[in-house]
């Protein structure tokens, strides 16, 4: 059996060009005789009101003189999606492609050596640093300096607190 398709007889808006389907739109027509087609009342308003339908962007005109929507168009379109980006082996920053091969290819525990070796380097740095700074360092003078000063060795000697504002005697 072949499949029947149901032609419906569709008309153009004379200002838009949309499809006009059977029971939709409105005819105007004009006192000389001639009629025209609308599919709603924006395109029939804006036909009175004498707009160029070329220029508004939402019509089939417009869009049939700038090429959009066209089959070709979209045939552009997925061509752009489809293509591929081919992979190029090169160094990054200061490496060589044989020096990122290597890296790829090493294994965990050659790097984890690395890094003890490097932390074990650090340690012992900062360790001859604190040694360094120990033997440098002055020693503590005694405290019987601090008391000869008349201070306590316990810090800065503390003044005691006022009463009132000065110059002013307290009426209690």
């Amino acid at each position: 059996e072949a499949a029947l398709t149901m032609v419906v007889k569709t008309e153009s808006c004379t200002f838009s060009g949309f499809r006009i389907y059977p029971g939709h739109g409105m005819t105007y027509i004009r006192v000389d005789g001639k009629s025209y087609k609308f599919i709603n009342g924006k395109n029939e308003a804006s036909f009175l009101m004498k707009r160029n339908p070329r220029k508004l962007n939402w019509t089939m005109f417009y869009r049939r003189l700038r090429k959009k929507g066209t089959q070709e168009d979209q045939l552009k379109k997925a061509k752009k999606r489809t293509m591929a980006s081919s992979v190029m082996s090169r160094g990054i920053a200061g490496l060589s492609i044989e020096d990122l091969k290597a890296k790829k290819t090493e294994t965990g525990d050659k790097r984890k050596a690395q890094r003890d070796a490097t932390l074990r380097e650090v340690k012992e740095k900062k360790r001859k640093e604190q040694d360094e700074k120990k033997k440098n360092a002055p020693k503590a003078a005694p405290k019987a300096a601090a008391q000869i000063k008349g201070k306590a060795a316990g810090g800065p000697a503390m003044k005691p607190a006022r009463s009132s504002a000065p110059g002013k005697t307290s009426a209690r």
